[in-house]
């Protein structure tokens, strides 16, 4: 299970901040390690206070470095606040050829059909995201 303050915390302040996110697209590894390692602790905005989180498992962070948001829905992370993060990393790996989409929903905005079909394509196996905590 993810622990979900730390988790949705890197989601939301990885997307907040553009250079992180161009970081995050060209190397999560350093990126994930970075953020957790020195990051983390620190209270958004403010660089003189710390909080008490503590650094998460393995497993949350290779779902972070892999881009495995289906792991990260499936046990709680915030649904909007990871799909506004993932739409940038899915777009560039659709753009290099990393990422393959099927079929884009008609229903979607034209920027956004090939992303969010990729998107919807692997969440919606899991239905709702487990809140529990």
């Amino acid at each position: 299970m993810i622990d979900h303050y730390a988790v949705n915390k890197f989601l939301y302040d990885t997307d907040r901040n553009e250079q992180f996110v161009r970081r995050y697209i060209d190397d999560p590894d350093s990126y994930v390690d970075w953020y957790f390692d020195e990051r983390l602790s620190r209270l958004l905005d403010n660089e003189s206070e710390q909080s008490a989180v503590e650094t998460t498992d393995d497993a949350t962070r290779t779902a972070l470095k892999t881009y495995d948001f289906t792991t990260l829905y499936r046990d709680g992370a915030h649904p909007f606040i990871l799909w506004t993060l993932m739409l940038p990393i899915i777009e560039a790996k659709l753009a290099s050829g990393e990422f393959v989409v099927s079929e884009a929903p008609a229903d979607a905005r034209a920027e956004n059909r090939k992303p969010m079909a990729y998107y919807r394509d692997r969440i919606l196996p899991h239905g709702r995201p487990d809140f529990r905590y």
